[in-house]
């Protein structure tokens, strides 16, 4: 992708912001969001990507209309959002919120909506979900339930404003700019227990920030009317204690367990459909622990 100009709606997590990065040198990339923290904007503007301080709940009459590609990732958290997921305001708002940004932007080559693997009913153990798989509550919140709110908004708005779209459903992302596995390394530094859920072992398919730039631009690119719904994640199978066991030994340190049920149960993703319209991933996992390690915690790497 050269020339374009892309607007990502967040911007800043470990799905959004490597692809923002790999695209930034070639296209004209755009971020809005809230940017609450001004390290993120920093962080975003050094890597050439230009910030638009914008609330996602907030109308979008300001907001450019000659946006070529979306890749919207953002989560609104603010007084109005409810992230426990009580009705209306988690579904009507987050959800209004997707569909107005999309009718914002006439003739889009392709929006990209990064969903969750939590939409899925959870079969337990290794199983492995396809993109088939029956809906269901992954997690003691209502938070999916949000994700599915606005995969129908797009799906709909997909077809009758003729925009090419990706669903991806998110699993296990994780790199310098967040998520489970850099949540986890933090605990480990500081000599807290992490907590699992008891279905143990604790199955995952982590991707990291190199396959989470190349096959969110694959995505992006790979939009379809009606959308195109793929899981999306890394392809080595592991277990979230032998990953944390893996990087506790890299800094000299042992994890501590917690299992409790309260905690998200394990769910695997089919990765059989991301290899046929996206391809493979390339980073395995213990060099992706290793590449957390070395950029989050350089000091402590043995």
């Amino acid at each position: 992708m050269q020339g374009q100009k892309v607007l990502f709606v967040g911007g800043q997590g470990p799905v959004s912001a490597p692809a923002a990065r790999l695209l930034a040198p070639d296209n004209h990339v755009f971020a809005m969001a809230r940017f609450s923290n001004p390290e993120g904007r920093e962080k975003l503007e050094a890597g050439g990507i230009t910030c638009i301080t914008h609330d996602l709940l907030e109308p979008f009459d300001d907001i450019p209309t000659d946006f070529d590609y979306v890749y919207h990732t953002a989560m609104p958290m603010n007084s109005v959002f409810d992230p426990l997921g009580r009705w209306p305001d988690s579904y009507d708002k987050y959800a209004d919120a997707t569909g107005r940004i999309m009718a914002h932007l006439p003739g889009l080559k392709g929006f990209l909506l990064a969903s969750t693997s939590s939409v899925y009913d959870p079969p337990g153990g290794a199983t492995a979900v396809p993109e088939t798989h029956s809906f269901g509550i992954h997690t003691s919140a209502a938070y999916a339930f949000t994700k599915v709110a606005n995969e129908q908004i797009v799906s709909y708005l997909s077809r009758s404003l003729e925009v090419p779209a990706t669903i991806i459903r998110v699993a296990n992302a994780s790199g310098v700019d967040g998520g489970p596995m850099r949540d986890r390394l933090d605990l480990i530094v500081q000599g807290k227990p992490i907590p699992l859920h008891t279905d143990r072992p604790n199955y995952a398919r982590p991707i990291f920030e190199p396959d989470a730039a190349r096959l969110g631009v694959a995505a992006l690119e790979a939009g379809r009317i009606p959308p195109l719904v793929v899981n999306w994640c890394g392809d080595d199978l592991t277990t979230i204690e032998e990953y944390c066991t893996f990087m506790a030994g890299l800094i000299g340190s042992e994890p501590v367990f917690e299992y409790t049920p309260a905690a998200w149960p394990p769910l695997v993703l089919d990765t059989t459909f991301r290899h046929e319209v996206l391809g493979p991933g390339e980073v395995r996992w213990q060099d992706g622990c290793r590449m957390l390690v070395e950029q989050c915690y350089p000091d402590l790497l043995k």
